[in-house]
C-alpha cells in the first residue's frame, strides 16, 4: 500500500476526520455512507440522480460489490434515518493501481435513484480547471479522536467535517519522499503541523471548495493528522471527464 488507505471498520487501515466538527447533512447533502454487508467502510458523494463517486479501493474490498455494497443517503447520523440504495452498476478507473493508489476513483450507479431534497443533493463537478482550490472541506464518519498521538479506532456517530488548506504538489512530494509516491493524479490537503485530517472510514468521501465543487476523493495518508503527512486525494478536477464519460453526464 502507498500509505494507509482510508477505509472501513472491517480493516485495520480504516480512518476518519480528526478534530472535525459535527455537521448537519443539510449543509453537505451529497454525503453518502458506503457499506459492506451493512457496515460502514467508506464514504461517497452524489454526483447526479443515479450516480455516486467514491475511491477505487473502496470497491475492491469485495469480489461482489453489486451484492454486498449499499449506499446510505440523507442522514448525518451513522446507521440512523437514511435511505438505502443498492449498487446497480459501477466502474473503477481502468488505470487504477492498487499498489500506489493511482487513479483511485470509481463511480457507482444506484437503485433506487436519489430523490433530491434538503438533505439529498448532488455535489457539483468542475466545468474547467479554473476552480478555487486553496482550501477544501472534507467530511466523513471515519475515526475522529486522537489522544496523545494515538488514534481511537471508533467511527463517528455524527458526520464530521473540517477545512484544510491545499499543499502544492512539490511540497507534498517532498513530505512523502522515500516513503510513498505522490503522482500527478493526486492532490494534497492538510496542515504541515498536522492536527486536522481525514482518517480511516473517510475513504471515498469528497473534498469540496467553498462553492461545493468537487476537488478530490479521499484516498490515503500516512497515519492521521500527523506532522508533514497531509491527506492525499484523487484529483477529481483532473479526472472530471472520466467521471462524465462513465456516467453519461453532459460536459
Amino acid at each position: 500500500l502507498t500509505g494507509y488507505l482510508r477505509y472501513g471498520s472491517l480493516n485495520n487501515d480504516v480512518q476518519r476526520i480528526i478534530n472535525g466538527l459535527d455537521t448537519n447533512i443539510n449543509l453537505v447533502p451529497y454525503m453518502l455512507s458506503l457499506r459492506l454487508n451493512d457496515e460502514h467502510v467508506c464514504c461517497a458523494a452524489i454526483i447526479n440522480e443515479e450516480w455516486a463517486v467514491t475511491a477505487g479501493h473502496c470497491m475492491k474490498i469485495t469480489n461482489d460489490p453489486i451484492k454486498e455494497i449499499t449506499l446510505c443517503s440523507g442522514s448525518s447520523i451513522l446507521y440512523e434515518n437514511c435511505t438505502v440504495h443498492n449498487v446497480n452498476n459501477f466502474f473503477i478507473h481502468e488505470n487504477f493501481n492498487n499498489g500506489i493508489n493511482d487513479y483511485d476513483i470509481a463511480v457507482i450507479q444506484v437503485t433506487p435513484a436519489f430523490i433530491y431534497n434538503d438533505h439529498t443533493k448532488a455535489v457539483d463537478l468542475a466545468s474547467n480547471k479554473n476552480v478555487l482550490r486553496k482550501w477544501g472541506t472534507v467530511c466523513g464518519w471515519g475515526f475522529y479522536l486522537k489522544v496523545q498521538g494515538i488514534i481511537d479506532p471508533v467511527l463517528a456517530k455524527t458526520l464530521q467535517c473540517a477545512a484544510v488548506p491545499r499543499i502544492n504538489k512539490w511540497t507534498c512530494q517532498k513530505y512523502y519522499v522515500n516513503r510513498y509516491i505522490v503522482t500527478s493524479r493526486m492532490t494534497c490537503y492538510g496542515f504541515q503541523e498536522g492536527g486536522i485530517d481525514a482518517c480511516q472510514g473517510d475513504s471515498g468521501g469528497p473534498i469540496v471548495n467553498i462553492n461545493n465543487i468537487l476537488l478530490g476523493i479521499t484516498s490515503w495518508g500516512d497515519g492521521c493528522a500527523d506532522k508533514n503527512s497531509p491527506g492525499v486525494y484523487t484529483d477529481a478536477i483532473l479526472l472530471r471527464d472520466w467521471i462524465r464519460n462513465k456516467t453519461g453526464m453532459e460536459t
